[in-house]
């Protein structure tokens, strides 16, 4: 079977002092981002949380994993539904899994979801709604997080 992806047109921009992340969502051009890295982030860290919800219904987290931006591509090859994903988000971008993060831009344009992807035949519910929220953070020698975000 097949399912296609609707993108409610969403933009929204994290301007930090050491690094801006810029994304777009939109059915016309699917998924955008400018990643700028004014400083290199030694230990970068990305947060992902996933939520769906139908109608007025509880919302469901369906994926919520905070990971060391260097660990994301082995963790992604391991799960075979996010492997087209990341291998998507390599071929028609110059993104870096690397630790650490070295300075520049870093683009990402004209990114699809297959409708093909196994992913999206087990997420479908009719008129259902995910909620993607996301950070790029920096893991401190003390272990903490900086900035410090509540998704």
């Amino acid at each position: 079977s097949c399912y296609y992806v609707n993108f409610l047109y969403t933009n929204w921009t994290d301007d930090r002092p050491r690094f801006t992340v810029n994304m777009t969502f939109s059915n016309s051009n699917g998924i955008e981002s400018i990643t700028t890295i004014n400083e290199e982030i030694k230990s970068p860290v990305t947060r992902m949380l996933i939520l769906q919800q139908r109608n007025k219904e509880k919302k469901n987290i369906v994926y919520n994993a905070t990971t060391r931006l260097c660990d994301m591509h082995s963790i992604m090859n391991a799960v075979p539904l996010f492997k087209p994903v990341k291998d998507g988000i390599l071929k028609q971008s110059n993104y870096s899994f690397s630790c650490p993060l070295n300075k520049g831009v870093y683009t990402m344009s004209n990114m699809r979801i297959s409708p093909r992807n196994p992913l999206l035949s087990i997420l479908h519910q009719s008129k259902g709604i995910f909620v993607v929220r996301g950070a790029l953070l920096e893991e401190l020698p003390n272990s903490e997080l900086h900035p410090t975000i509540h998704l």
